[in-house]
Order: structure tokens, then C-alpha cells, then sequence
């Protein structure tokens, strides 16, 4: 018997074969690790390597046996020749592997797919030759051989064992690759939400409070009650300047601090009046309920996003809403009812919520947020602590609510408040080198006065420090101003002493800084110090030459931030106090301040410098194009390309101040005139004037708007008197378009600016008349180009349009105005009411649709609020609707409703009786959600009734895979010419399995009685509930009918 070992001398070793499938394995494995979404084909290679190892491994321990058989010993050496299977295989693998393995930290670097050497295409090919190889060895061993390894067994399952550490190993990274994708469309989810975060802000409180200040809070019975709560509400309140900002701080640190035995969540907001983004009531909201998703355990994205099959109402409606708002690339949301239910949710995803607020009064639409804290304590099982003025608004609606305030915690405060002033005697350089008497004196002097005025205490201080000699200071200490105000009057007085240099440009600082939307640098400021109004260009004399000089001119008004750059009134009380009408005020009125800013930006985008700084952008705009889709989307920073004008990232926000200007101006109509004559002259400026293809922020104008009017400014950004006085000076405009595709200027009041459409509501102008525009350029995507005011009127739900218009006797009515109402963002049942009143017929079928039935569609994919949705059933109900009519797809509105899970409307259109059709008994559980409700019943005899046969064919799944499902209905239908029942619906219906599922359906071959060929495409697409059934259908009557191919996925 010949020796293997000795045949195979000349020829492959096997271990060799084995390292090399090792190595090709190990580089494929490192590859899957390190490329996202690599390609499937990868797996199977990976797959098919193991295997060929695993027989390898048994050959290898063949070999080592002397006492094998002449059968197995002559196989092997078949086996072994030069070209034998075992040799090519390793010539293959050799092949494909690549010459070197780029490495990074001990990992292989991301390998561009045009190189990587197991190709998706090639794959395929490498994959049979392996197979091919494979099969030689396994066939050549297949003599007789499985008695003769035996022994060999423990050998091979060690080898299985390294091969299911693999398999686990890729297990484990494929679990890990979804929570890596789940994690990246979470936070592409609370990104979308457009959240503000106040740790900076948090951190300037912390730096700005003595350790032991405001910790008197924990021992007062209303914060223990308070804290000891599962659900309380807390609120704080006292004047301005009594320091809640930094109490709050102090809570939130005790509350981050304290270890408790059962965990909890907090999260806060601090309303911020210097930046604009903070005091908006929905940003409040919203960033909240980011806080509370952000640290929850529960897995809530893949609740939200696959809504699964439950007899039991789901608790996380608004969330799943919201996250197919999201998936629609929609706006985040605004709306504070939505977003308090949003907040009540998020609330249950986590352990024991905090919530705490500060400076409520600071946000701009508070009044339109107080009512929405009221009971949220309660509803949410959270624990709301809000800090905030005393303001009429704030009292009303928290009177009732617990409260603790700081005019009952005078000694308290004052202990504080000494507190503070030893601490800045001691650090403050100035301060610390006076003598113990003067210290003690100033001591004294500002805890007797201060009556709970940190800011009044630290405007003093900062008076004391710019004293030059000890007689100054005891001057300043014995004609102490009395409150806030004074100080300030004292402050701008001494500005104005300094000299007509530091007066200007204190002057310009504080109006700046005042009206800001956003915070602004030094260096934006002293930019901004060069606009002169009626130049083309900035006026270089103006510029201060040390900008610290701009800081220092302003004196205890405004605060600088080193690390950020960032000028900013010191307190809210300077802003009230330049905007109030004192002697020595700086402004006229709030409207002066923002007319002044108004003209100042826009003469500043009239510069010509302006123009170089549009072509860099249209040229960046240029080389993104070039760019991958994703890249291309991220928008040009006009901030980055206008380096050397800083200010240029604020200017295009100007539009913000014309909305503020209440009061006539005429400088400011002046400008706007100037303005629009630049923007139709000179497109170069349209770059920042109008947002870009991938900009989302509003500018002066609208993308892609050519030739817009003169009113298209005034009516999109400013207040009705700019509107009246343009249409008074020329009264043709009213006959001009906005803009190419927009209508008429009461048509663009209708959807834009409501408190202008009266200006165009006049006797006298044909109101029939219709208007050619584009409804999608406003959001709403209704059929047809050319309306009537009435129709936009009731679409855009403008109830100061509807009210002129339907108290004109000569208006008509359209057929299809209830379809117009009821597809308004916020359907009003009190028009839909007068309009049938004038004569609409609420049973009109419109493109297959009833009103009331098109209403239901949008109620199953829009949340209305309960003050909405079932007002608006009832006054399209009754009277004399018929609810048995049918729509293109051969439902009811009864199996709307239930398709939609609309509860409340079936329960209310069982009680008037209404009916199914035979649709309704096309599957067995086809409202399983609803089982166990008691009105059921009456469904299931409702659909027992249903008067119409239909004829079932279920369709057989010709192809699956992990994302679709193909289904095949080979023959649904056929009618021959002479049937006197004709088909009257051929109908396709899908039961989806996930929320975010979607189907397609195509449908061709239809034959009608006038035999002319013709193929239909429902929709491209449908989403919808988990269990939902959807039904497209060709409602035309057919004589012979052919459906060879309907696929649904």
C-alpha cells in the first residue's frame, strides 16, 4: 500500500488549502463587519467556505491514519495530484484573494466595492466553482467511506464547533447592524423634532451661584410635598431680578444629584429671551418630549414603527402618528394640543418624569401654553415644576395650583443675597482689596436695599467696581437708585456723559442686541455698526476699532462670552426697560425697534458686495452638484462662504422683523419698494434673498418664484397696513398675480396671511371669477388648477373669506365645495353647516367619493381633535345622507370608519343605521381589532345584510423574499358579452402586516363593452394600518374582464 502522505509530496498540501480558506474567510468576515449593508452574496460566500473547510478538516485527519483501507488510500491520492480538485481549489482561492489586506487599528479599512474582489455580480460565478470543487472532493471520499471515519467523528465535530462559532459570530453582528440601524433612525427621528438644548445655558447658571444658594427651597413644604409626589405640580414665581433662574439651576442639580431607590427622569427648559429659538411655546414642547424619549429603556421606535395586530387600543397613537408625519418628510409639529399628547406618552416610556420650566413669561406665545400645563401633572403622572412671573395670563390659569413665592421667602432670599455679595468681596479683584470697613459697608448698604434683587444687587456691584477712589463708592452707596428701572435710567445717563462716540455706539449695540432673533457675535455687532442707511456699501468710519469697546460702552446692559463670541443683554429686565416708555428710553416702541433693524438689513443685502458673496454660493451650489445625493441635499452655509461678512447668516433672517413692524413707517415701505426693484433687476441677489434647492428656511422670497409681486413681501412677512398702503398708492396690483402659479393676492391672503383678506374683500368684484394657480405651491394637493375664492376659501379653511363670501347672495355655490371643506387642515363643521344650507348636496360623488366618505380617508391617516372629527360626521350625516352609497372601491363609510379605526364615528353611524356592502365580507377577521367591543355585533349583522354577491379568488404567491411578496391572480375574472349581470367592481384587496408596509398594485387587460383596450395603475402606493384592508378597483362596468398579472407586495 502506498504511503498518501508520500503521493501528495510533489503535489498540495492540504493544511494549505485549509489556512487559505481561513484567511479568505477571515478577510471576507472583517469585510461584512466594517461595510454597512454589504452585499447578501457575501453571506453565502462566507457560508460556502465554511463548508468546504469543514470537509478539509476531515481530510486532514484522514491523512494522519495509517491504518486506512486501500479504497480510502487510493481516493486520497486522486485527491492530492497536482491537478487534482484539492489543487485547483486552492488555485481558485488564490485568485480572488487580494494581494494585501489593508489594515487600520486591527481592523481592515472600508475597501471601495470596485475593488473588493467578492463582487456582487462575481459572486454568483465563484460560488458555483466552489460548489464545483467541492463536490469533486466529497464525491472521490464518497467510496465506502463513512465506517472508515469513524474514528475521525471527534475531530469533526470540533471542526463543526469552530464553524458555529462563526455562524454565532455573524449572528451577533447581524444583531448588532440592526441596533445600529435602529439607533440611527431614532436619532434621525428626535433630530427631525427639532429640539433646543439648554446645557450651555444650565452651565453659565451653575457658574454664576454660591454652592449653598437657594438650597433654603428643599425644606419649604411645597417643594416636599411636591417631591415626595407621583404626580404634583409646583410653581414658582417672583418679580424680575429676584434670581429664579439660578433657583431653578439649584433644583435641577438636587435632582440630578439625589440617588433614590426607584429611578427617575428629568428634563428641562429654560425660556431664554436672547435666544429666539427658546421662546417659542412648541419648541418647548417638543424638546421636551425629545429629553424623555432620548433616555428611555423602552424600545418605543419599533412600537411606533410596526404596529402590530391587538385586540387592546394602542397607547402610543400620537407617537405612531408623528413618526409617519416624520417618514413623510413633513414638518415637525407645531400644534401644542398634539404636542401635549405627544408629552403625555413620552411621559409613560419612562421611570417617574420631571419636568421643569423656567422663565414661562420669557416665551413669547405663553399665553397660548399656560392652559396646556394645567392638569398635565395629572394626565401625564409626572411631576411639573414652572417658574415664571406673576403675569395676568400666568395667574389665571394657575390660581388654583399649588405655588410658592418669593415675596414669602424674604429672609430666605436676603440670606442669599448676602451670600453673594460677601462671595464677590472675596473674589473679585477689585472688591477684595478694599479695606474690612468698606466692605462691610458696601455689605450692609446692598442687603438693606436689594428687597430680593440679585440683578439690582449685581448692578451695583459693577458701579462700585468702575469707582476710582473710596470717596466714589460711599457716594455710590449713600444715592442708591431705587429698583431696577432707576438703575438703568442711571446707566444710560452715564453712557451718554461719556461722550456722542460711546453714546452711538452703545445706542447701536442695544438696539441690535434688543430686537435679535438669534444671538449675535461681537463681530456680527461691529459689522452691523458700519450699515449706514442710503449707502451702497458699509461705511469703514464707523467700525470700532477695538470691538471689546462696543462691550465696554454698554456697561452693566449687556454680558460678553469669551468662549462662544457671543454679546447679550444681561437681563430680560434691560430688554423691557429699552422697549418701555421712559425718559430715557432708546426706542419709541417695539414696532420702532423693528422697523429701524428692518431698514438696516435690507439696505445692508442692497450692498454690492453682496453680489461677490452670491456668486461664491452659486459656484459651491455648482461643485455640490457634482456631489452624491445625500451630500448634495446638505445646504451651502452662507456663514462659511461669507467668512469676511459675518453678519450675512443674520441678514437673510431679516424677513423675521418686518412681522414685528405694527406702527406706519414709511423709511421702512421705502426700503421693501427698493428691495423688490433689486430682486426683479439684479438675479444675482436671489441667492440669499430667495432659499436654494436644498434650503429649507424661509428668506425675503420663495424659491423658484419669477416675477413676484409688489404685494408678494407685505403679504407673506409684514401686517395689513403695508398691504392697504401699496394698494392705496397703486390699486392695479389687485389684478396681478403674486407670482407665476400663485393667483391672485386674495387668493395667496386666503392661505397665507389671514388678517389681510378682508383688504380684498370688496362689493362690487366678481367673487365668481375663477383663479389659475398651483394648489401645491401652498401644501394643498386638490385636484384641478382653476378655483373659485369660495372653494380655496373653504380648502384653507379662512373663515373671515367664507363668512364675506356666503353673505353674498350672487356667490355660487360649487358642486364639489363640501369635498373643498372637508380636505382643509381643520375642517369647520359651523361652514360645512352653512354651506349645505346654501344648497350643497352632501351626497355628491365626486372622482368615486362622497364628502363624507373622502373625510373618513383623511380622518384614518390625520389625528383630528375630538372638537373636529366627530362634528363634522354629524353635520355631513345629518340630514339625509345616504350612507349606503359606495365608493370607487365598493365601501361604505361605516367600513371606512372601521378600516380606519375611527371608534366614536362607527359608534355614532351604527346609531343612524348605516350599512356595508358585500367588500365587507372579503375576508373572515377583517376588523379583528374591534372583536371585543359591544357595538360588534351590530357590524357583523350590518355585514350579514350587505345586499351584493362578489365572487373570491385568492391570489397565489409566485416569488417572497425578506422585503416583498409578489402575488399572482392569474384569472380573476372573466364575463362573456352577452351576461346580463355584468361586473360591475373588480376588486384587489391586501391585508398589510406592518405599519410601514406598502403594496402595489397593477392591473391590465381590461376589456369594456366597447372592447377598446385600456390598462389601469391604482395609486403607486397605500400605507396603513396593521390589519387594514385595501381595495382598488375599477368601478366601470365590464363585459369581459382579464387580470393575468396583479402582483401585491
Amino acid at each position: 500500500m502506498s504511503d498518501p502522505i508520500s503521493v501528495i509530496a510533489g503535489g498540495v498540501a492540504v493544511l494549505q488549502v485549509i489556512q487559505t480558506i481561513a484567511q479568505a474567510s477571515e478577510l471576507l468576515y472583517r469585510y461584512v463587519a466594517s461595510v454597512r449593508n454589504a452585499d447578501s452574496s457575501c453571506q453565502s460566500l462566507l457560508n460556502e467556505l465554511s463548508a468546504i473547510g469543514g470537509v478539509l478538516t476531515t481530510v486532514m485527519v484522514i491523512e494522519k491514519d495509517n491504518s486506512l483501507p486501500p479504497n480510502l488510500c487510493n481516493a486520497l491520492s486522486k485527491l492530492m495530484t497536482t491537478d487534482g480538485p484539492v489543487a485547483n481549489l486552492l488555485m481558485e482561492l488564490n485568485s480572488i484573494l487580494p494581494n494585501e489586506q489593508p489594515r487600520e487599528n486591527g481592523k481592515m479599512k472600508t475597501i471601495s466595492r470596485l475593488t473588493w474582489p467578492f463582487k456582487e455580480k462575481e459572486a454568483g460565478a465563484i460560488i458555483d466553482k466552489l460548489k464545483k470543487y467541492c463536490g469533486e472532493i466529497t464525491n472521490i471520499l464518497a467510496i465506502d467511506t463513512w465506517n472508515t471515519l469513524k474514528e475521525v467523528d471527534r475531530e469533526v465535530k470540533e471542526a463543526n464547533r469552530g464553524i458555529q462559532k462563526v455562524n454565532r459570530g455573524i449572528e451577533e453582528l447581524t444583531a448588532a447592524q440592526k441596533a445600529h440601524k435602529k439607533d440611527e433612525e431614532r436619532q434621525k427621528f428626535l433630530q427631525w423634532m427639532n429640539p433646543v438644548f439648554c446645557e450651555d445655558k444650565h452651565g453659565i447658571c451653575q457658574g454664576q451661584r454660591n454652592l449653598e444658594t437657594g438650597r433654603w427651597i428643599f425644606q419649604t413644604d411645597e417643594y416636599k410635598t411636591w417631591n415626595i409626589s407621583d404626580h404634583a405640580f409646583l410653581w414658582l414665581n417672583a418679580p424680575p431680578g429676584h434670581g429664579k433662574t439660578i433657583l431653578v439651576s439649584t433644583v435641577i442639580d438636587e435632582i440630578q444629584g439625589t440617588s433614590q431607590a426607584e429611578p427617575q427622569t428629568l428634563a428641562y427648559f429654560y425660556c431664554n429671551f436672547r435666544d429666539d429659538r427658546t421662546t417659542n411655546a412648541a419648541a418647548v414642547l417638543r424638546s421636551l418630549i425629545v429629553q424623555l424619549l432620548q433616555q428611555s429603556k423602552d424600545d418605543w421606535i419599533t412600537r411606533i414603527a410596526e404596529k402590530h395586530e391587538s385586540n387592546i387600543k394602542e397607547n402610543l397613537d400620537s407617537l405612531r402618528r408623528l413618526w409617519q408625519q416624520q417618514q413623510d418628510a413633513k414638518l415637525h409639529p407645531t400644534d401644542l394640543g398634539f404636542l401635549r399628547k405627544l408629552l403625555i406618552e413620552a411621559s409613560t416610556l419612562v421611570c417617574r418624569p420631571i419636568l421643569v420650566i423656567d422663565a414661562l413669561d420669557e416665551c413669547k406665545d405663553y399665553p397660548d401654553l399656560v392652559g396646556h400645563f394645567v392638569n398635565l401633572a395629572e394626565d401625564a403622572q409626572l411631576r411639573l415644576f414652572v417658574t415664571g412671573r406673576s403675569e395676568q395670563d400666568i395667574q389665571e390659569a394657575f390660581h388654583d395650583l399649588p405655588t410658592l413665592s418669593l415675596k414669602d421667602s424674604a429672609e430666605q432670599m436676603k440670606a442669599d443675597i448676602h451670600a453673594h455679595i460677601t462671595e464677590q468681596l472675596k473674589t473679585q479683584k477689585k472688591l477684595s482689596r478694599l479695606s474690612d470697613e468698606l466692605k462691610k459697608m458696601i455689605l450692609e448698604k446692598l442687603s438693606g436695599k436689594a428687597e430680593g434683587m440679585f440683578r439690582w444687587v449685581q448692578c451695583q456691584l459693577d458701579k462700585i467696581m468702575a469707582c476710582k477712589s473710596h470717596i466714589d463708592i460711599k457716594a455710590a452707596l449713600n444715592n442708591l437708585p431705587a429698583g431696577l428701572y432707576e438703575t438703568y435710567d442711571r446707566i444710560i445717563q452715564a453712557i451718554k456723559q461719556r461722550g456722542p462716540s460711546d453714546d452711538r455706539i452703545a445706542r447701536s449695540c442695544l438696539l441690535w442686541l434688543a430686537g435679535t432673533f438669534t444671538p449675535l457675535t461681537l463681530d456680527q455687532l461691529n459689522e452691523a455698526m458700519m450699515i449706514e442707511v442710503g449707502r451702497s456699501s458699509l461705511n469703514p468710519d464707523l467700525e470700532v476699532m477695538d470691538p471689546m469697546d462696543i462691550v465696554a460702552a454698554c456697561r452693566s446692559l449687556v454680558t460678553y462670552n469669551e468662549k462662544t463670541g457671543v454679546v447679550a443683554l444681561s437681563h430680560y429686565s434691560v430688554k423691557e426697560y429699552l422697549i418701555s416708555r421712559r425718559p430715557n428710553n432708546i426706542f419709541k416702541s417695539i414696532s420702532d425697534m423693528h422697523a429701524r433693524i428692518c431698514e438696516l438689513l435690507i439696505t445692508y443685502v442692497l450692498c454690492d458686495f453682496v453680489d461677490e458673496i452670491c456668486a461664491k454660493l452659486e459656484l459651491e451650489d455648482k461643485q455640490a452638484a457634482n456631489r452624491s445625493f445625500w451630500r448634495r441635499r446638505r445646504r451651502v452655509d452662507v456663514a462659511v462662504v461669507s467668512k469676511d461678512h459675518q453678519l450675512m447668516s443674520y441678514v437673510i433672517l431679516g424677513w423675521k422683523h418686518l412681522g414685528h413692524v405694527s406702527d406706519e413707517d414709511f423709511c421702512v415701505m421705502a426700503s421693501l419698494c427698493q428691495l423688490h426693484s433689486e430682486f426683479l433687476r439684479n438675479t444675482k441677489k436671489h441667492r440669499v434673498l430667495a432659499p436654494g434647492e436644498y434650503d429649507f428656511e424661509p428668506r425675503w422670497f420663495r424659491a423658484y418664484m419669477t416675477l413676484p409681486s409688489l404685494l408678494f413681501i407685505p403679504l407673506e412677512h409684514g401686517k395689513p397696513w403695508m398691504v392697504e398702503s401699496l394698494v392705496k398708492q397703486d390699486p392695479h396690483l389687485l389684478d396681478v398675480d403674486i407670482g407665476p402659479g400663485w393667483g391672485s393676492p386674495l387668493i395667496f391672503a386666503m392661505a397665507e396671511n389671514p388678517d389681510c383678506v378682508s383688504i380684498f374683500l370688496k362689493p362690487g368684484v366678481d367673487f365668481n371669477k375663477l383663479s389659475s394657480f398651483n394648489p401645491g405651491s401652498y401644501g394643498h394637493y386638490i385636484k384641478g388648477d382653476s378655483h373659485a375664492p369660495i372653494s380655496w376659501a373653504a380648502v384653507t379653511g379662512s373663515e373671515v373669506a367664507m363668512g364675506f363670501l356666503l353673505s353674498q347672495t350672487d356667490v355660487e355655490i360649487p358642486h364639489d365645495i363640501l369635498h373643498m371643506a372637508v380636505e382643509a387642515s381643520k375642517p369647520l363643521h359651523e361652514y360645512i353647516r352653512k354651506f349645505r344650507q346654501r344648497g350643497a348636496d352632501v351626497n355628491c360623488i365626486v372622482n368615486t367619493y362622497t364628502p363624507i366618505h373622502l373625510f373618513l380617508l383623511v380622518a384614518s391617516g390625520v389625528s383630528y381633535d375630538e372638537s373636529i372629527l366627530l362634528p363634522v360626521v354629524k353635520v355631513l350625516v345629518e340630514p339625509s345622507c345616504n350612507l349606503y352609497l359606495q365608493d370607487g372601491t365598493a365601501r361604505t363609510v361605516l367600513h371606512i370608519a372601521l378600516d380606519g379605526r375611527l371608534e366614536d364615528v362607527v359608534t355614532y353611524l351604527l346609531e343612524q343605521n348605516a350599512g356595508l356592502s358585500a367588500t365587507a365580507t372579503l375576508l373572515p377577521d377583517i376588523w379583528s381589532w374591534a372583536i371585543d367591543k359591544t357595538w360588534f355585533p351590530k357590524v357583523q349583522a350590518a355585514a350579514l345584510a350587505a345586499d351584493q354577491q362578489c365572487t373570491r379568488i385568492k391570489g397565489k404567491v409566485v416569488a417572497a423574499t425578506m422585503k416583498l411578496k409578489r402575488v399572482e391572480f392569474s384569472v380573476a375574472a372573466n364575463a362573456d358579452h352577452d351576461n346580463l349581470n355584468p361586473i360591475c367592481t373588480v376588486v384587489v384587496s391586501v391585508i398589510l402586516d406592518s405599519e410601514s408596509a406598502t403594496f402595489h398594485v397593477v392591473i391590465s387587460h381590461f376589456k369594456r363593452i366597447s372592447k377598446t383596450s385600456r390598462k389601469m395603475t391604482p395609486p403607486d402606493y397605500l400605507v396603513g394600518h396593521v390589519g387594514s384592508v385595501f381595495l382598488v378597483s375599477c368601478s366601470t362596468i365590464i363585459k369581459e374582464t382579464k387580470l393575468p398579472k396583479c402582483y401585491s407586495s
